[in-house]
């Protein structure tokens, strides 16, 4: 919050990436930014108005694993390339930010930084609830909005659960919501199944809900108890000494008397 980000150039999308991205994640982009400004070359493959193809790599590798890139300028500046960096970490790849700069796009697009790698989600995350007001779309629920659900309900249990009045308030609300979905619900489950069945509820819909509650005291866990006594198989027995001459146990051969007592019986004959 009291620093700035250490760029590696002058230019303009590097520059947002530093004041919009976390130190941690900037330095992700840095290093793919570098790469993008230094290592790479590329070959054009088709051009038409709605969008240029590019085939970017690096000059020492050979092309047939250099990433095709499409990039698109019509309404809204598009890029997307065949390493899907970007769809699956979030962050653009080194292929994409080589075509942008070629194609001289003068700042990083805001529809490719994701908020949650952002500043402001970093220090958002406190006491406070997160809003859902800048991420609902027209394509539905998206993979961020559940995060942010999922954050606010585990921050209403950790602030409930030293009191069981505010764990049964939150239980209360909880169950009402569940029965309020049910209810919106049960018309549309009862409309499919009037098509192909006889009856529009199942047996499972009318089953009362079990709430399991933890234990009042202690329980035993998983394995064997400690103070348990077993028979111990051969293996995990010590082993004992035995005699290999007498087969007496307790000795070897090396100190076996009856070994020497021979020895000197046969000595005494010689």
């Amino acid at each position: 919050m009291n620093s700035r980000a250490v760029l590696s150039s002058v230019h303009p999308i590097e520059a947002k990436a530093g004041e919009c991205y976390t130190r941690k994640v900037f330095e992700v982009f840095k290093n793919e930014w570098m790469e993008a400004t230094n290592n790479l070359i590329h070959e054009m493959l088709r051009k038409s108005k709605e969008e240029i193809i590019y085939r970017v790599g690096q000059l020492d590798i050979d092309k047939t694993y250099w990433r095709t890139v499409t990039f698109r300028s019509m309404s809204e500046m598009n890029v997307t390339c065949s390493c899907a960096k970007y769809e699956i970490c979030g962050i653009l790849c080194k292929h994409c930010l080589y075509v942008m700069k070629k194609r001289h796009v003068e700042t990083l697009p805001n529809h490719y930084i994701l908020p949650r790698w952002t500043l402001n989600a970093r220090y958002k995350v406190g006491n406070s609830s997160i809003g859902l007001e800048e991420m609902n779309n027209e394509n539905g629920v998206s993979a961020f909005t559940l995060w942010c659900v999922r954050l606010n309900f585990t921050k209403v249990i950790e602030q409930a659960k030293e009191s069981p009045l505010k764990i049964d308030k939150v239980n209360t609300v909880l169950i009402k919501l569940l029965d309020d979905l049910t209810i919106h619900e049960k018309p549309k489950a009862f409309e499919n199944a009037s098509q192909g069945c006889s009856t529009g509820i199942s047996q499972v819909d009318m089953m009362p809900q079990l709430f399991v509650r933890d234990p009042i005291g202690p329980t035993n866990t998983k394995g064997r108890p400690k103070n348990a006594t077993r028979i111990k198989s051969s293996l995990e027995m010590p082993k004992k000494r035995t005699c290999s001459y007498c087969q007496g146990l307790g000795h070897y051969a090396t100190s076996c008397s009856k070994r020497k007592a021979d020895e000197l019986l046969q000595e005494k004959q010689w």
